[in-house]
């Protein structure tokens, strides 16, 4: 379509001038028609570009902190002192714990102490009945003595020498009420009770009830009886 500037009148095409005026006439351009030629964004592709951007984003971000967490798992187990090589249930490197590794002797404690010196005790008693001198020998401290309240003091030498002559034995030998303590280092304790016996002393027989107290301490790592005392 063509246009007269002066008249306005639209024309065909194939018209040069305007039939009122003789004004020559102007190709009218089709505003609609350059417009559907354009190649704008639609809405929906100018708001999907950021969602698609975000949405990268959002997965490199997700992977870089799986990534971290991964190395920082490698480096916290093999990192000395940490995961299985940390001390007690939880305990950074450097605490001290008193749990046991595999494989380690477990350190005594005090009741472990009592235990064993109970046990000492009655084995005395025992070698004492049973006529044992290699294990007397060994029970007993090189500087042990006994004291009696009646007057009588022996040695380790002495009570040896008694049984190896003859003039000590016992029938029986019984202990009661024993109680034990032991010093918080673990190095000394006692046992007191109440002991019956019967026997011969230098072939005197006797008799006898009385109470007594056995001191022992841990020597080169074993315990040994250093001093007995008795008394009515």
């Amino acid at each position: 379509m063509k246009i007269c500037d002066t008249c306005k009148r639209q024309y065909a095409d194939s018209l040069q001038y305007c039939l009122e005026d003789g004004t020559v006439l102007r190709p009218i351009r089709d505003e609609q028609a350059t417009l559907k030629f354009e190649t704008r964004p639609t809405q929906t592709s100018v708001r999907s570009g950021p969602r698609v951007a975000w949405g990268l984003f959002a997965i490199a971000g997700v992977a870089l902190i799986g990534l971290v967490c991964v190395v920082a798992l490698v480096i916290f187990l093999k990192w000395p002192g940490a995961a299985g090589e940390t001390n007690r249930a939880g305990e950074s490197p450097g605490q001290n714990t008193t749990t046991a590794q595999p494989g380690s002797i477990p350190a005594p404690t005090r009741a472990d102490a009592e235990r064993e010196l109970d046990q000492l005790s009655n084995d005395v008693g025992r070698a004492l009945v049973n006529k044992d001198v290699a294990k007397l020998d060994q029970f007993l401290a090189d500087d042990y003595r006994y004291v009696g309240d009646a007057g009588l003091s022996l040695s380790k030498s002495d009570i040896l020498t008694l049984y190896n002559t003859g003039n000590l034995s016992y029938q029986y030998l019984t202990s009661t009420d024993a109680r034990v303590e032991v010093t918080s280092d673990l190095t000394k304790g006692t046992v007191t009770g109440h002991a019956n016996s019967r026997g011969q002393l230098r072939h005197v027989p006797f008799a006898d009830s009385y109470f007594y107290r056995n001191s022992f301490e841990k020597r080169q790592g074993r315990w040994q009886l250093v001093n007995g005392i008795s008394w009515h």
